[in-house]
């Protein structure tokens, strides 16, 4: 078994649900496990109260509910009406942008930089992972549109760890080779994309550990795709 204090020397990317998280190079095994179980357990109980392609705005809600009962603290939260120059669009452009433009505001450009760029790797390499990657894509054949989400995290050297997310109501496309959804278009010339930097308060999140690994059980290894960037 891994020590969960040792750090990790490489990015890596989790796929939960219809979100795409990416975890710097640096964290400690545990901060990663923590942000993961979090990320999963939140969007799982925002998943079960709303339907985010319905009710994007109160699921948007939730998950951040959930993710500050975690010990998540918010530093900037927004879910906002956003103009497309087009009605194609890509979920995986306003995503992006969306999430850069959060963590440069608040983070500063160095840090805000350095997880836009973990993003970007963790969206160009999901497209060439095979394997369980059929599943998860079979999973999304019937959905007509959802909340895709991208995320990036990272702990900087005095421990502090960092999350930075956006999110964004869209419509499935017609193929079905696109993982996540960052293919996805924007419908309309109007949609509502969230974004959020969150810092995690371990203390808090050390008395509900126990708690979100047994909600998640089995689910934290089979409902996920986690690979390198």
């Amino acid at each position: 078994m891994s020590d969960i204090n040792n750090i990790q020397s490489s990015n890596t990317a989790i796929l939960v649900q219809d979100s795409l998280l990416a975890c710097g190079a640096g964290m400690s095994l545990q901060s990663r496990n923590d942000v993961k179980n979090a990320f999963h357990f939140a969007t799982l109980v925002a998943d079960k109260l709303y339907d985010p392609q319905v009710q994007s705005k109160a699921w948007y809600d939730q998950f951040l509910k959930v993710m500050q009962d975690c010990g998540f603290v918010a530093a900037r939260r927004s879910f906002e009406l956003e103009t497309a120059s087009s009605v194609t669009v890509t979920v995986g452009a306003v995503v992006f942008r969306v999430m850069a433009a959060a963590g440069t505001a608040v983070l500063g450009g160095p840090i805000g930089d350095a997880l836009g760029t973990l993003a970007k790797k963790a969206m160009e390499k999901l497209g060439s992972i095979e394997g369980e990657k059929r599943v998860f894509i079979t999973d999304r054949k019937n959905k007509q549109s959802g909340m895709v989400g991208l995320g990036a995290c990272m702990e900087t050297p005095d421990g502090e760890v960092v999350l930075v997310m956006s999110c964004v109501n869209a419509a499935a496309p017609k193929a079905n080779t696109d993982l996540l959804g960052v293919e996805w278009n924007i419908t309309s010339s109007e949609y509502y994309a969230g974004s959020a930097v969150l810092s995690l308060n371990r203390t808090i999140y050390d008395r509900v550990r126990d708690h979100v690994e047994n909600k998640l059980g089995v689910r934290s290894v089979e409902d996920i795709l986690e690979y390198e960037i």
